[in-house]
């Protein structure tokens, strides 16, 4: 008998230089090249011609309310006006079950197609930027661009669609996606629409990544998206399971729930600490980020606009394709309903290569259970080693203030958690090593990733085996199964496989998992950093039938400690506040005009020099302002308070309108409006106090579905969000119990502290940034109302103040 010779250093080497260079690949072949021509025909898509709609539109914050934001809106009009189209506007007050009030002032054009009454495609973004300091580029003026640019692209081609195109450029998005209400409850055009495509942002770059949205299943969607021959698909359906269980608020969300009409997303995250803060610039937003959502659009803009659109790509919830890309073949899909057959006959194969193994004698039970301890050993020292590395330098100075939940050096700490856990791999794989024991210790990962098919992905009713824990969407982790169990074949058969093959096998695991590595703690913040970690040991366990094969294991684990030490001396390295990427930090007046008393606060952690200023060096807790919760995208609280000077302000004036009493029930109506200019205005009622019903500006208020009283979902007191367009006044109606007087407290906030002299407030130092989410930057006036019972019915009683 022949002894068994190893595999070649050389072959090795060389197979491990392919799989890095696939992985590197991987991340390349997600976007499209950052060449930005402009010299381009007028019949292509263009990223420099984007970028110049992108830059008109990124001058300055254009939060609704603000100069700027009217200077947007009449830029796109122009811009839309020049193409020969017609361009109309609608406004109007809207208010979302939470309270959130607007004005805002849709954008709106059609193409007409050459059938006549056909269901027409949307294209849909928003204009506004977030209150108060974000310009806005990338969220979402990166999504207008793309829209002008593929409009005008099309147009130049002069050809007419069978369907109609409707342009929708909507307003408020940041504020409760106020414009896409409106739209979809009062414009007729919503009638006519059966897809919609909308381009977001949550950061500044990275591939941008389609998620699918649907009251019923994804099958016709897939299947046209498919059609329409998209160059660089960043899509798949785990995403769709995970979207569909979790809370999501587009302007598409709102397309979806109330016109019951289907769309896709397309946004991107990567550098989501830019996301909705002044670093949200032109010159940050990522050239080829901008050239994938164009990728995106004018494929399927041709497609969708010339194919029968009649059944809206309407499909029966549980019509659901399994989709994921791949090289080469772009997008690969199969039906849900296979997913029981594929998870049981891949287990049953499994089982069947164990056998086999066996009785070829090239597997023993006693090595496979062997292989579990490298494996689970990597998996789980991995994830203590990240999880609770993130968990003790979290509550740092550097950190405590970043509220988007991904650092400046996230990047690093990811890929330092990458690096461990292969580092891990590496070496506890070198320890268990053994000439004849590759396929052995390959069934270990393959079982694992087998197991977790199984209890997320196989269909038990309406759900799965975990209850509330059901992704279908999963299934195509089959894929790198499958290819892993014919790879463990090849070891059974060969002693020395083809490494070639093998390679050609692993690309399944490397382009499926890859990817998860980065985009998870990315999108759902580093508290899932382990998840990093995770993935690796799983992506590095199915690629065992070639890397089991390396004889210099601990030399590529010697190799992944310094990597690993080498990423976490730059993540801390990184820790630093720059010009580049500056320190979150906040500042808000807070004036009584009741009680003529005033404080400073703030919502910083670490206080710096700035904040200091006017907060001292000891401030005390602001935990009695936190009574009251300004709306915020987190929920953040003031942390600190102090006492501050009583400047003489233009009052918050509250005047009563109506006061009438009908049987038992009595109706008040009040204006809350300020003679200086304001951008919100808030209003706080204990929710011991119900409302029969409401108006707020002319408009009915929500009511619940079960006891009909008005304005029944609160943040605590809030009972309303207010934001402001041309310093209008809030006009509230309210029906109560007659016996009942409730007290309200009105906030009115203006963007206006740093221009205001006489609070002396300097100018932020360059390593500092006004803090995003929150209320900042602001002069916040109080003022409280109680009605009183009137001693005599009237019709009209003078101001409360």
């Amino acid at each position: 008998m022949r002894s068994f010779k190893p595999k070649s250093h050389l072959s090795s080497a060389l197979s491990f230089l392919t799989i890095i260079a696939i992985i590197w690949y991987v991340f390349y072949s997600q976007t499209p090249s950052a060449a930005v021509e402009d010299s381009l025909p007028a019949t292509e898509w263009s990223t420099a011609r984007a970028l110049e709609h992108v830059k008109a539109m990124s001058v300055q914050p254009h939060h609704v309310g603000s100069a700027a934001h009217d200077d947007v809106r009449d830029y796109i009009v122009t811009q839309l006006q020049s193409m020969g189209l017609q361009v109309t506007t609608q406004k109007g007050y809207t208010m979302d079950p939470w309270g959130n009030l607007a004005n805002p002032e849709n954008i709106l054009a059609r193409i007409k197609g050459s059938q006549e009454n056909s269901k027409a495609l949307l294209l849909l973004s928003h204009y506004d930027s977030d209150p108060h300091s974000s310009k806005g580029a990338s969220d979402a003026a990166s999504g207008v661009a793309t829209i002008l640019e593929a409009v005008r692209t099309f147009l130049a081609q002069n050809k007419q669609p069978l369907n109609d195109i409707i342009i929708c450029i909507t307003d408020a998005e940041e504020l409760g996606l106020n414009g896409a209400e409106l739209f979809v409850n009062e414009h007729p055009w919503a009638q006519d629409i059966a897809m919609v495509l909308n381009f977001e942002a949550r950061g500044s770059g990275g591939p941008s990544y389609m998620l699918v949205e649907t009251n019923g299943g994804n099958r016709k969607i897939i299947e046209e998206f498919s059609n329409a021959g998209v160059e660089y698909p960043v899509a798949n359906s785990l995403a769709y399971s995970i979207y569909k269980m979790i809370p999501n608020d587009t302007d598409l969300t709102v397309f979806r729930k109330n016109g019951d009409i289907n769309g896709l997303n397309f946004a991107f995250i990567g550098d989501h600490y830019d996301y909705h803060t002044e670093l949200d610039n032109y010159e940050r937003l990522d050239r080829n980020t901008l050239a994938h959502q164009g990728a995106y659009l004018m494929p399927l803009m041709n497609h969708l606009s010339n194919i029968d659109l009649s059944d809206e790509l309407k499909v029966p919830e549980g019509d659901d394709y399994v989709y994921f890309p791949m090289p080469i073949i772009k997008m690969v899909s199969f039906p849900f309903k296979w997913l029981p057959f594929l998870i049981i006959g891949s287990g049953l194969l499994l089982v069947v290569l164990i056998v086999y193994g066996i009785r070829k004698r090239r597997i023993s039970f006693g090595q496979i259970l062997a292989g579990f301890v490298p494996f689970l050993g990597s998996l789980i020292i991995g994830y203590l080693l990240s999880n609770y590395g993130w968990v003790g330098i979290k509550s740092g100075s550097f950190y405590v203030d970043q509220q988007h939940g991904f650092p400046y050096n996230g990047y690093w700490l990811i890929a330092a958690a990458a690096m461990t856990a292969a580092t891990l791999c590496f070496f506890l794989y070198h320890k268990y090593y053994k000439k004849d024991n590759v396929a052995s210790l390959s069934i270990a990962p393959l079982f694992i990733l087998w197991l977790v098919c199984l209890l997320i992905a196989f269909p038990v009713g309406d759900g799965g085996l975990i209850p509330g824990v059901f992704l279908p969407g999963a299934g195509f982790f089959l894929v790198p199964l499958i290819a892993g169990l014919l790879m463990v074949w090849l070891n059974i058969n060969q002693r020395r496989p083809s490494n070639i093959l093998l390679v050609i096998l692993a690309v399944p695991a490397l382009f499926i998992f890859t990817p998860f590595v980065k985009a998870f703690p990315v999108a759902l913040g580093m508290g899932i950093l382990f998840v990093a970690a995770i993935l690796t040991t799983l992506l590095i366990g199915l690629l065992i039938p070639i890397i089991g094969h390396y004889r210099r294991k601990d030399l590529l684990s010697f190799i992944g400690l310094i990597a690993t030490l080498v990423c976490v001396g730059y993540a801390f390295a990184k820790a630093e506040f720059t010009p580049s990427q500056p320190q979150s930090t906040s500042l808000v007046y807070i004036q009584n005009q009741d009680d003529q008393t005033a404080q400073w606060a703030t919502y910083d952690e670490v206080l710096t020099d700035w904040t200091k200023a006017k907060l001292g060096e000891s401030p005390a807790a602001a935990s009695e302002l936190n009574k009251n919760t300004i709306d915020s995208k987190y929920g953040t609280g003031f942390s600190y308070a102090a006492t501050a000077p009583y400047k003489e302000l233009a009052p918050v004036r509250v005047e009563t309108l109506i006061d009438s009493l009908h049987a038992d029930l009595r109706t008040v109506k009040m204006k809350i409006y300020s003679e200086s200019v304001i951008q919100r205005l808030e209003v706080f009622c204990d929710t011991t106090y119900v409302f029969e019903d409401g108006k707020v500006n002319g408009r009915e208020v929500y009511k619940a579905k079960v006891s009909k009283k008005a304005l029944p979902n609160r943040w605590g007191n809030r009972m309303l969000s207010y934001y402001v367009t041309n310093n209008e006044p809030l006009e509230l109606e309210l029906t109560f119990k007659a016996d009942v007087e409730p007290e309200f407290q009105f906030y009115a906030a203006s963007f206006d502290l740093l221009k205001t002299k006489a609070l002396d407030v300097k100018p932020r130092p360059l390593e500092q940034m006004s803090m995003p989410f929150v209320l900042n930057d602001a002069i916040l006036r109080k003022r409280y109302v109680t009605l009183n019972r009137p001693t005599v019915v009237t019709d009209s009683i003078p101001s409360n103040e």
